[in-house]
């Protein structure tokens, strides 16, 4: 099965670069990414552009149905996130976290996310679906692209949670089980078989140090960041500094002010804000050799 990323851009794709790694885990033929671009996928990623909806759950709907009809997907495929990552040897199983009421009445859920978990829970009534299951886990999921397709087609201008609604809709044997989503950091379990981290997770230095060790070796859909990195910043030397700098060889990558790109006649992996944004994007790619040029005085 194919993998799709509904993907919202992070600063550094931190957790994707080891939520892909730990696709080692998971018996899969393509990888596809749609949503924001990320910086560290190599070509063995499809990427799939969307433009961004300001609300979370529709984006990441639409992500999925783009994903499909882009990279014609047929069947079933496996949905991950880049805040799960699979700690052992994976296979599908169909489970479910209890009934969306018992969910609603425990006070979990609030904000936007309890009313989309309401209105999920009166689509399924409407459908006369009675005691409708909540799906709400933070582990991969698997759908079946044309039916997911169908369905959203379906419920189109509807506030709904995917996962929960496609699921009571196409039904199957299922286990409880419970979430595996961890709100504050700590070793998991020995023996899980997924972890999902929150925001305040991912930014943790134990969490960054344990996932590093955990999943120590590159994957073949990173960019592999060999080589020097050419960066063209804002400074007025920057015509002058390029003439020097591509006389010294090749650069595996550049990455550019946004009027430097303009210019640039090859391709730039990423556009940098300023001098401090593109040295920190250069590491985050991996690059540990960066030529500069036309940095600012207040950066040099």
């Amino acid at each position: 099965m194919d993998i799709v990323y509904p993907y919202k851009s992070a600063p550094d794709d931190f957790e994707l670069r080891y939520s892909m790694r730990s696709l080692v885990n998971i018996p899969h033929d393509r990888v596809i990414v749609a949503g924001d671009k990320p910086l560290i996928i190599s070509k063995a990623v499809q990427y799939v552009p969307v433009r961004r909806i300001d609300d979370r759950y529709q984006s990441s709907t639409a992500n999925i149905v783009a994903a499909i009809k882009a990279a014609d997907i047929r069947g079933d495929f496996i949905v991950m996130h880049d805040d799960i990552f699979a700690l052992r040897p994976w296979q599908f199983r169909h489970e479910h976290r209890g009934a969306i009421d018992e969910y609603l009445r425990s006070g979990s859920a609030s904000g936007s996310y309890r009313a989309y978990a309401e209105s999920t829970r009166d689509l399924l009534s409407a459908k006369r679906i009675s005691d409708p299951l909540w799906f709400g886990l933070h582990t991969p999921t698997v759908y079946n692209a044309q039916r997911l397709v169908a369905m959203v087609e379906g419920f189109a201008g509807h506030q709904y949670l995917l996962r929960t609604l496609y699921h009571n809709l196409f039904t199957a044997p299922a286990e409880r089980r419970d979430d595996v989503k961890a709100r504050a950091w700590a070793e998991p379990i020995e023996g899980r078989d997924v972890l999902s981290i929150s925001d305040e997770c991912a930014r943790s230095a134990g969490f960054r140090q344990w996932v590093a060790a955990r999943f120590p070796d590159k994957c073949r859909y990173e960019i592999a960041a060999t080589g020097r990195c050419l960066i063209l910043g804002y400074g007025p030397t920057l015509w002058r500094d390029l003439d020097a700098a591509l006389d010294s060889g090749e650069f595996a990558a550049v990455i550019a002010s946004p009027e430097a790109a303009k210019h640039w006649p090859g391709e730039v992996l990423a556009i940098a804000n300023d001098d401090e944004h593109a040295n920190r994007l250069a590491r985050s790619i991996g690059f540990d050799e960066v030529v500069w040029c036309g940095r600012t005085k207040e950066a040099a």
